[in-house]
């Protein structure tokens, strides 16, 4: 009998055990995101797709975002926070595919490969494939693209030259001093604050890539800081004052002709009229970046957003719970619908057709298919030593800048760097 009554006991405590440690409404699992989520989802919204939805549908889970918005920021705090065992671990980590290397060289990131495989066939293939990839290593998945963030031309309608549009680089330089000498605004406005000038100098480089025959790496850096350099020197020498918000901002003010950016710039001009902006996207003709060459075919650059799970979180079966619905049609539709983000999946050629987000030619061709639709040209590939080269490569064109290094010269350093012999 006394054995049965310390049985009955162990059962007991078993049971009230497992139910400690499953989530309840009562006793909910505390997830916490980090990164540059504050654009994405506000956590007061209650429409389909935000994260309210989510804990209504899950009332055993509560979500807190930690937002951040600097690039750099979310780099360095995710890596110093996931490798300090003692310090507050968010579970997911908003990033671009580009930083996974990195992150899983440490074994610091969820492996979700056998997660993913499990899912409905139709909700694997509908992401973009070259976006998965991004998120790879080694033959594993570590998370998963959310949105796509592409990088448009705009322009003021009124301020444009005779011959329209800039179509190549040598007509984006032309055009932009027209601009800047007939009506004394700037003549072209991007972000360059921090690793932005980086992404500006890329997007170039892979404009001049694509427009090669064979490649020829030297060549196209030196075409590349050519224009690079001009671009930032007539227009904004002091590259740093321009962070996202004042490069939106300043253009959205009319003080600017022209503007390399990204798509969110589209939905900030839908909202101009609202917070006493003059120019609106009416007022405003959006297009492909220009090429490399008239022939070349257009592309479309992008950087890819997307979501990864801390490898230390307390509650895996939740997280994966979470990032299925971060990466979902449901918050798809949300964030195209009310901030015109485009998602990471193919379905959204389908329910965004009509929608404001895809009324830009680059937006429609990010889901096109087959051999006419413009190439997808991904400028933050996960590869190994990304982070390193891309820090270089910044020194590298504050240096050059400051020194008016020829491009000759740049050249020949950025072939050392991609090398890994440079001393920078």
């Amino acid at each position: 009998m006394k054995f049965i009554k310390i049985l009955i006991l162990a059962t007991a405590l078993s049971l009230a055990a497992a139910c400690a440690k499953t989530p309840t409404p009562e006793n909910p699992a505390e997830l916490t995101i980090f990164g540059d989520v504050n654009r994405v989802f506000i956590e007061d919204s209650k429409g389909l797709g935000t994260l309210n939805d989510f804990m209504t549908i899950h009332p055993e889970i509560k979500v807190r975002t930690i937002p951040e918005y600097d690039e750099w920021q979310i780099h360095e705090q995710s890596l110093q926070t996931l490798r300090n065992p003692t310090a507050e671990q968010p579970d997911i980590i908003e990033m671009p595919g580009s930083w996974v290397a990195a992150f899983t060289h440490e074994k610091l990131l969820l492996p979700i490969e056998s997660w993913f495989k499990e899912l409905p066939i139709r909700d694997q293939s509908d992401f973009l494939t070259p976006l998965i990839a991004g998120y790879s290593q080694n033959d594993e998945l570590y998370g998963l693209p959310a949105l796509v963030g592409v990088q448009y031309l705009y322009a003021r309608k009124d301020l444009l030259p005779e011959s329209g549009m800039p179509h190549t680089l040598d007509d984006l330089v032309t055009t932009s001093r027209f601009i800047k000498e007939k009506y004394n605004i700037q003549g072209i406005i991007f972000p360059s604050k921090g690793l932005n000038l980086y992404k500006f100098y890329y997007t170039l480089l892979q404009i001049e890539l694509h427009g090669q025959e064979s490649e020829n790496r030297l060549a196209a850096h030196r075409s590349a800081y050519k224009n690079f350099a001009i671009l930032v020197k007539e227009n904004q020498p002091d590259y740093e004052k321009y962070d996202h918000p004042t490069a939106e901002g300043e253009f959205r003010s009319g003080r600017a002709g022209l503007s390399i950016n990204g798509n969110y710039v589209w939905f900030l001009l839908s909202q101009s009229s609202e917070v006493g902006f003059p120019v609106k996207p009416e007022d405003v003709l959006v297009d492909f970046l220009p090429v490399a060459n008239k022939a070349d075919h257009k592309q479309n650059h992008i950087w890819t957003r997307g979501y990864v799970i801390n490898n230390k979180t307390k509650h895996p079966e939740q997280a994966l719970q979470l990032l299925h619905f971060l990466t979902s049609e449901r918050a798809d539709f949300y964030r195209l619908k009310n901030r015109y983000i485009l998602p990471a999946r193919k379905s959204a050629a389908v329910y965004g057709e009509n929608l404001p987000g895809m009324a830009p030619k680059p937006a429609q061709a990010m889901y096109e298919q087959g051999e006419q639709a413009p190439e997808i040209v991904k400028v933050n590939q996960s590869t190994p030593g990304w982070y390193g080269t891309a820090s270089a490569t910044l020194e590298l064109l504050k240096d050059a800048l400051a020194k008016g290094t020829t491009p000759e010269s740049v050249a020949e350093e950025m072939i050392k760097i991609e090398s890994g012999l440079s001393n920078k």
